[in-house]
């Protein structure tokens, strides 16, 4: 029995079906945009599934919602531009979450249409068919209002369209993609060769403008290129410098080998070096900081050596400065802590002198110290070996105002450079002799005032600058303060030991003074009393004989008179009533008459400018004892047959003279202890803020002369 053919309608359906695929999938082949495929394929989906309507969608980006790609209204009517309906809103959220084919047959029921007015028809069923790729739902094939609604068969064949959608989607993709590639690429090289283009112009710009030199270097270490900063250094274009070595360009064989070194170093190890040197240039001497960077051609192999030298001139010199500072700051530490450890100034002034050619070279140098206003004596030298003090006996002296740079230095307390000797018109210097040659005198101080100098000299004119000068300064405050040390400590050594000098010739006058006393009371009042004493036990004898007393009586009274004269002589020589009662003046007038008639001396005695107000006690008192001292030394040393005192008030000042025509002295020559009297004179001349100048020449007579105020010093004493 023969199977019976299948209805027409079903074979004429399948074929349908068939056409329908076919389109589909000639589309997808046709079409890379994705609106195009999806447009074919809804519309064979349609014709398939007999829908009215249709759309297909994507997702938005963020997946948030749908986007519809092509969209067929049919008899619905829906907007192109407008949303799609609340329901099938509804309906695609579920198939996107689900990921599965949904079909709603009954939309109609229950709710209004809110179709637009006119003929369109309402919104009856819906099948929603998901686009899934790689486990992602990315759009949506929608078909709308089919007649009797849509079936489970439906829902298999709108699957298929779908993953006919989800090829269609990919191939769009990957078409966009690789089209996006190819056009990003081609974008690429040509921003890249604009970008290379605009690098090679900035690079070309900037190592031309760069104060850097920028040289390559080949294999045999000839220049492949130079920068035109090359000029700057060795004074020729770049042109001249390409293809030539550096041996070659005229650079020391000691800077040749360092370079080349470093150069056969960074093409054997392909890594960068660095160092540094130094050429002259045409302004002068230059410093680098150099580096190399080797340069690898296609192979891998270094084929080239790229040089990168930066000036660093200023930076060297900074440290050289910074360096040559410390240096300075340490020698001055170490000179100030060698000056500070003796108090004896001859060993300070040596030490000066050998710390001093430490931060300033010289071949010869000279330390003098004003020992009086009009003289200057050598103190130390250094003889181009050695640092030598002189012996006291030794020490040259030369009157200042006979050279006029020490005179200049000594009273302005400013150092004097002289570059050349030779060419200086003034110069007179006896300590130096140099015929050319460089000179500088600086200053040294104690107490604020100059104290002297010292001169450094060197054979080669013009060596000394002004920044010698401001070393030698320093060193100059360095040492004015131990030579102020040093001076201290003499004159409080010298303090003492003439206190110690009037101490005991204190304790000699006073024993001598005792002595006196005490042979005056034995001598005289003594034995006047004795014999007066005799004399009473005669007259009381006489009387018990009852013999005459007068003349017993008449001699005793004498010789009570000669008593009591002698206690007043000897009270005058201890301390004169006169100068309590009548002053300076009267007491030194009484005192020159007994001194002469004493000591057998012609005193001629002078007063001028004395009123009748009285001196203070204690200026009257110490000029007095002045006087005194000053007679005392005449008699002693002097062998003088005349004297004149003379004492004058001039305002608010006293002066006392005693001159004599005696033997004389070399007043430089004497020793404290051999003068006892002039140290006490001096004292006494101090103690009352004055002055003792003594002028005496041998065989000429000596005159003694003491300044002081009219005023108490000590008043508030």
């Amino acid at each position: 029995m023969r199977n019976s053919p299948e209805p027409r309608e079903r074979t004429n359906g399948r074929s349908r079906e068939v056409a329908a695929l076919l389109s589909a999938a000639r589309a997808l082949l046709e079409n890379r945009a994705f609106a195009d495929a999806g447009r074919a394929v809804l519309g064979a989906c349609k014709a398939i599934l007999g829908a009215d309507a249709g759309f297909v969608a994507v997702t938005s980006p963020g997946g948030k919602g749908i986007e519809a790609v092509c969209l067929d209204p049919g008899s619905l009517g829906l907007p192109v531009a407008g949303g799609l309906p609340a329901p099938l809103r509804r309906l695609c959220s579920r198939a996107a979450k689900a990921g599965q084919v949904v079909i709603g047959n009954d939309l109609a029921k229950g709710a209004v249409q809110a179709s637009p007015a006119g003929d369109h028809a309402a919104l009856e069923s819906a099948l929603l068919a998901p686009i899934v790729i790689a486990g992602d739902v990315v759009g949506l094939v929608g078909l709308i209002n089919k007649p009797g609604g849509f079936s489970a068969r439906d829902s298999q064949l709108a699957e298929v369209f779908a993953e006919m959608a989800a090829v269609a989607k990919l191939n769009s993709s990957t078409v966009n993609g690789l089209e996006k590639d190819r056009n990003g690429l081609a974008k690429e090289v040509r921003n890249g060769a604009t970008h290379l283009r605009q690098a090679e112009e900035q690079f070309k710009t900037l190592v031309e403008n760069l104060p850097d030199i920028i040289v390559r270097f080949d294999s045999t270490l000839r220049h492949l290129y130079a920068s035109p900063a090359v000029r700057r250094l060795t004074g020729r274009p770049w042109q001249d410098v390409v293809g030539k070595t550096n041996r070659e360009l005229g650079m020391s064989s000691e800077l040749v080998k360092a370079w080349d070194a470093a150069l056969r170093r960074a093409f054997a190890t392909g890594k960068p070096e660095r160092f540094e040197f130094a050429l002259e240039a045409p302004d002068g001497m230059r410093h680098f900081d150099c580096r190399l960077v080797p340069e690898p051609g296609p192979d891998g192999a270094i084929s080239s050596v790229l040089s990168v030298a930066r000036d660093v001139t200023p930076r060297w010199l900074a440290f050289e400065a910074e360096q040559r500072a410390r240096a300075t700051a340490d020698a001055l530490r170490e000179a100030t802590m060698a000056l500070t450890r003796s108090l004896d100034r001859e060993t300070v002034l040596a030490t000066l002198l050998d710390r001093l050619r430490g931060l300033v070279p010289f071949d010869r140098a000279h330390v003098m110290l004003l020992e009086e206003a009009s003289r200057v004596s050598v103190r130390a030298i250094f003889d181009g070996n050695s640092v030598v003090p002189i012996p006291a006996e030794e020490r040259p002296e030369f009157d200042p105002t006979d050279h006029p740079i020490v005179q200049s230095i000594l009273t302005t307390g400013k150092a004097v450079l002289i570059p050349d000797v030779s060419a200086h018109p003034g110069w007179s210097l006896p300590t130096d002799r140099l015929s050319e040659g460089s000179w500088m005198g600086v200053p040294l101080f104690a107490r604020g005032s100059v104290a002297g100098l010292f001169s450094l000299a060197k054979r080669e004119a013009g060596y000394f600058n002004r920044e010698h000068v401001r070393l030698a300064e320093t060193m100059s405050s360095q040492a004015s303060v131990a030579v102020e040390n040093a001076i201290l400590f003499e004159q409080m050594q010298a303090s003492t030991a003439r206190m110690q000098l009037l101490s005991r010739r204190l304790v000699e006058v006073q024993e001598s003074e005792r002595r006196n006393i005490a042979r005056e009371l034995h001598d005289e009042a003594g034995q006047a009393l004795a014999s007066l004493r005799f004399g009473l036990r005669l007259l009381e004898r006489e009387i018990d004989e009852g013999g005459s007393v007068t003349g017993r009586v008449t001699e005793l009274m004498q010789r009570t008179d000669a008593v009591i004269d002698g206690l007043h002589r000897l009270a005058a020589d201890l301390r004169p009533a006169s100068l309590d009662h009548l002053g300076l003046e009267a007491a030194l007038r009484q005192y020159a008459r007994s001194a002469g008639s004493k000591f057998g001396l012609t005193v001629r005695f002078k007063a001028r400018g004395f009123t009748s107000a009285r001196l203070p006690m204690a200026v009257e008192t110490a000029l007095y004892r002045v006087v005194q001292e000053a007679m005392t030394n005449v008699v002693r040393h002097a062998g003088a047959t005349r004297v004149d005192v003379l004492t004058e008030r001039r305002g608010d000042r006293v002066l006392v003279m005693v001159e004599d025509d005696g033997a004389g002295f070399e007043p430089d020559q004497v020793k404290g202890e051999d003068h006892f009297g002039l140290l006490g004179l001096k004292e006494r001349a101090e103690a009352l803020g004055g002055t003792l100048r003594v002028e005496s020449t041998p065989g000429a007579g000596t005159t003694v002369v003491v300044e002081v105020s009219s005023a108490d010093p000590h008043s508030d004493r």
